[in-house]
Formats: C-alpha cells, structure tokens, sequence
C-alpha cells in the first residue's frame, strides 16, 4: 500500500529576503501591512517578515520594527510570521550576551513572530544554542538553519552531523539554507537525501535565483522528500530572490507534490507587489534583479562579486579583478572554509583587494579578520592557517570557548542608558538601544531621518556611529550592500554632562561611566607634511581611532590610526620606528586618499 505524499509547504519570503535581496529593503510598513492582509487568504506556511536587515532599515527610515510586527500580526490571523534570526548577533553585527538574546527572542515573540529561523554565518552551533533556547521557552516553532557552502570541508557527514546537532537542541525543522545560489540539483538530491536519513523532521530548502539554478534544485528537493520550499511573489522573485511562488504552484500542481495552494487567489496579491515594484522602481538594484552565471564561474555569490568589484573600482584597479578572485578563494582556504555569508564573505573579499594591491599578503588586516581569527565569530569548518593566526595576531591566543560566554550581562545597564538619555526603559526601547546604539538616539526623539551626509557625523553620537558600521548584505544573499560586524574600538561618550567609555568589540558592547574626561588634542596648526616617517590614508574613510599623541614613541609596525572604509575598519601602521611628532587629523574625520594622518620622526 503507497502512502500518500503531505502536500509541499511553501514560505512565503516576499517582505523580508525578497524585497532586502532586489528592493533594498525600502518597502515601508504602510505599504507591506495591506498586502500582507490579502497574502494571509493564500494559505502560505509561513510569511517571513521580520528580521535580517529589515530591522535596521526600518529604524534607518524612523519606523518602528516592532509597532510593524504587531500591525502585521493582527491582519494575518492565518498565516504564522516568521523572523531570520542570526544566532547570537540576533539582527545586528556582533555578539549579544545571552540575557539580550532571550529579551529579544521573548519581546518579538510577544509581538507576533510564530516561527524563528535561526542560524550562524559559520554554522557554529554553539551561537545558536541560546537564541533556539529562547525560542522554544517562548513555545514557538524553531527552525535551525545550515549556510550551505562548497568546499573541501562541507561533506554530507558534516551536514548530517550538524542537522543531528540542531534536533538535538530541539529544532522543529532543519533548512538548507542557500543564500549564493551555487546549490545544485545534484546536490540538493544528495543533501536532502542525507538529511532525512538522519533527522526525523521535515526538510525546508532556501535558495537564491542568482545563478539560474534554484527552480530546478526545488523539483530535486522535492522528490528527495523535503517537504517546504521558500519562494516570493513573482514581482520580487527571480535574480537574488528566491523562485516565484506561482511558478512553484504550477510547477508542482496535479502532481504528487501539490502544494494544495489555490493560483485565482495569488493574482491580486500578484498585482499589488507590481505596483510596490513600480513605486520602488528606483531603488530596484539591477545587478540583483537577473541571472548571473558568473557566480558559476567563480564559485562565490553575485554580492561578493560586486563587492569585490566596487573595492576594486574604487582602487582604480578593475584590471586585476582575476588575481583578487583567485586570492579570495586563497584568503577562505586559509580561514578554514567559512561559508560565504555575510559577513564573512565581506571580510574575505575586503582582504583579498587589500592583499592584491598592497603588494604583500595581510601588510594590511582588518579589525574584523584579527576578530575572526581570535575566535570571536565562533569556530570554521576547519582550523584557520596557523601561520597566518601567528602572523596577525602574535603570540595571542585565540578562544576556544563560546564567543557569547566572553559577555556580561547587557539587558540592565542597557535599561538604564535609556533612562538617562530620557526615554521610557520599555523592552522596545532598551532593544533598539542595544541593537543599534547609533541609531538609537535619533531614532527614540522621533528626529526625522537625515539626508545621507557620512563626511559630517553627529558629534554627540560619533563615537558609537562610528564603531557600529552600516547595514549588512542580508544575513545572506539578500541584503543590501555589505558590511561587516562591528570591531574593536574605545570611545567617551558624554550624555547630559555625564560621561562613557564606549567599548564595541566582535564580541559585543560595553558601556560604563568614566569618571572624568578631557578632549584629547589630537591635532597641530602645522600644515601636514610628506616624508619619510609620514603615515599616510591608504583610502578615502573615517578616521575612528587614532591611538597615539604627539611624543608618543612607536615602534616598526605599531598601529598609529584605525580607517572605516568599506565598510571595515583598517589598522594603519607605521613603516618607520621613532616618536610622533605631529598628528594631523582627529577622530571622527573624513579623510581622502593619500592625506597625511600623522608625521614619525
């Protein structure tokens, strides 16, 4: 006797990875919540709407994310919403103690979210432990989340063996979660095959349009017996989104696989995400609304590419666009094979440039990769490069423990930082404070969103904008253009007379009173002159730290001044030993390429 086959569940993606992936996240609340009212009649499994990137965007544009979820929870009473969250870094870029993580998960859950999905750029299944906790004390769905990646290292046991890991945890679902595109239809078979073979829950596949092979990887899916499929509304389907709903009810309708979804309910909906599509038509990144079989060709996601593109235009090197790809794919052998998420595949890239065409192989690192080989990301596939790991960080160790474990509680204090600020400590509040601190303040006076200007930072929230770069590229191949996790960097504060020392590093954020504080000259009336011992900005950026003062002595090496730019922070070290003798720029300036920072004589 045949059992007969459950129906094919679909998630609905149209309002977070869908319209972050070729929208760049710029549909407003007012526009989504009417819509999402006519999608909730569709009788998708689950609408993904919250989350990823969407959270800093909206607060970005002075909406509030969690007035939006509650809004869309009350006009779709029959389709579950469902949340992206990465792991310990929630929707931001670091590491958030556990007490954050359980504030969130349980406020966000209060607020309407049904079903979290939660991952690690990394797969580390230690940073998911806390937020899949949370999620189930709150007695909602879980679905743990693997970054699928290529790579020596990512074999069908290891993929089994994290599948097992997370239903160990208590995951309702396990989903293979494909944010480049480069799944195949080959290995998908084989992925969900395995899967099922070793967990006894249903399998969900999550891929990107981006290399032309998602639609035919779903049918693969299918038949290997996964049982949900993420897909968007036609209109934001297709390129970096996910394949179209209605194409995937007709693709799968009469057959065995039938979603049981009704296409006469979808052409409304259809038509009114056209409409969003025509009104948002300026911010439509062509790049990411089409196929780009490149992707096939490099072995990396469309975003990477482009990223890597831009630095390289930037640079004024476009022509050595082969030696930087070929060094990116070195730079991620000798990290381990982190999957090429974000942020790790900003970080990646940003150093394969930095590698190129500074001439000598990590002469110049990021904050972020001193980070990533610490140990505060978590642990790669495999074991990062000794001898780099010696070369970028000396004799320092790397942890070995879970980065989360590193951080005090951070909820209480956060709670009282608002209330000095003057705002009402509420969990809505103290979350947006604790997520994006340098959007924070703006953004709980009800300020008006100011015209992009990132020469002039606002001088009272410099010091936290500056340490807290902007949004990421989604949490996967479906943000907007990249940025990496916050770095480490030190800042005063000063808030109604009283100040703080600011400390934001990969493993989260510290705030505490200082005791006294005075304004550190950093500058000299003398005209900025070029010589020997002259440190000069490799780029156009934001000087965030300059860590030395006229009559300091440095040594070959030392890291004289911290550069954000694109979207990392640089150390800029000097060439020469012997003492400061002048510093021309402050922190908080913007500073163009080749402009002297300060003079070592």
């Amino acid at each position: 006797m045949t059992t007969k086959k459950a129906r094919v569940r679909l998630v609905d993606t149209t309002f977070r990875d869908a319209q972050q992936s070729l929208l760049g996240g710029n549909l407003r609340s007012e526009e989504i919540i009417p819509v999402a009212a006519k999608m909730d009649k569709i009788g998708f499994s689950a609408m993904e709407a919250f989350g990823g990137a969407t959270f800093e965007t909206q607060l970005s544009r002075r909406e509030d994310p969690w007035d939006f979820l509650r809004k869309l929870h009350t006009v779709t009473p029959n389709t579950p919403i469902q949340a992206l969250i990465r792991g310990q870094n929630l929707v931001a870029k670091r590491n958030f103690a556990d007490d954050v993580v359980q504030l969130f998960v349980k406020h966000a859950a209060r607020c309407g979210v049904d079903v979290f999905r939660v991952f690690d750029p990394l797969n580390d299944l230690r940073n998911m432990e806390a937020a899949i906790a949370a999620a189930l004390k709150a007695k909602k769905k879980v679905q743990g989340a693997l970054s699928y990646a290529i790579s020596p290292a990512h074999n069908i046991e290891l993929w089994g063996s994290l599948a097992k890991g997370l239903v160990d945890m208590g995951c309702h679902e396990v989903v293979i979660k494909d944010t480049s595109g480069l799944l195949s239809p080959q290995a998908t078979w084989e992925l969900v095959t395995t899967l099922k073979s070793v967990v006894n829950v249903p399998i969900d596949v999550h891929s990107h349009c981006s290399s032309g092979m998602a639609p035919m990887s779903y049918m693969a899916a299918v038949e290997a017996g996964a049982e949900v499929l993420d897909v968007a509304i036609s209109p934001l389907a297709w390129g970096t989104s996910q394949p179209a709903a209605e194409s995937v009810v007709a693709a799968l309708q009469g057959g065995e696989y039938d979603t049981g979804l009704n296409l006469d309910t979808m052409w409304d909906v259809q038509h009114d995400v056209d409409e969003l599509k025509r009104r948002h038509i300026e911010h439509l990144n062509p790049v990411a609304d089409r196929v780009d079989a490149t992707i096939l060709r490099y072995q990396m996601p469309g975003q990477m590419l482009e990223d890597i593109y831009h630095q390289l235009r930037a640079h004024k090197a476009g022509v050595r666009i082969s030696e930087v790809m070929e060094e990116a794919n070195r730079v991620r052998r000798e990290l381990g094979y982190p999957p090429l998420v974000a942020p790790i595949r900003q970080l990646i890239a940003t150093q394969a440039v930095y590698n190129v065409i500074g001439g000598d192989r990590y002469a110049t690192v990021t904050q972020e990769l001193k980070d990533y080989l610490q140990g505060l990301y978590g642990r790669p596939p495999v074991p990062a490069d000794h001898e780099l790991r010696r070369l970028v960080l000396g004799r320092e160790e790397p942890i070995t423990i879970r980065p989360a474990d590193l951080l005090e509680p951070q909820v209480e204090i956060a709670r009282q930082q608002v209330r000095k600020l003057g705002y009402e400590p509420s969990d809505d509040n103290v979350l947006v404070y604790l997520m994006f601190p340098h959007l924070a303040q703006e953004y709980l006076s009800g300020s008006p969103p100011k015209a992009s200007n990132k020469s002039k930072p606002e001088p009272a929230a410099a010091a936290v904008a500056a340490a807290a770069p902007p949004a990421p590229a989604e949490v996967e191949a479906s943000e907007p253009p990249p940025a990496a996790p916050v770095s480490t960097a030190e800042f005063e504060v000063e808030v109604e007379g009283e100040v703080f020392k600011v400390r934001v590093t990969g493993a989260g954020m510290s705030v505490t009173p200082v005791a006294g504080a005075a304004s550190q000259g950093a500058t000299s009336a003398a005209p900025p002159k070029t010589g020997e011992g002259t440190v000069i900005a490799p780029m156009q950026g934001l000087i965030v730290k300059i860590p030395v003062k006229a009559g300091d002595d440095v040594k070959l090496g030392d890291v004289v001044a911290v550069l954000e730019a694109m979207k990392m922070q640089n150390d800029i070290v000097t060439t020469v030993a012997g003492r400061v003798s002048q510093v021309y720029v402050k922190e908080g300036e913007v500073v163009s390429p080749n402009q002297p920072l300060l003079a070592v004589g």
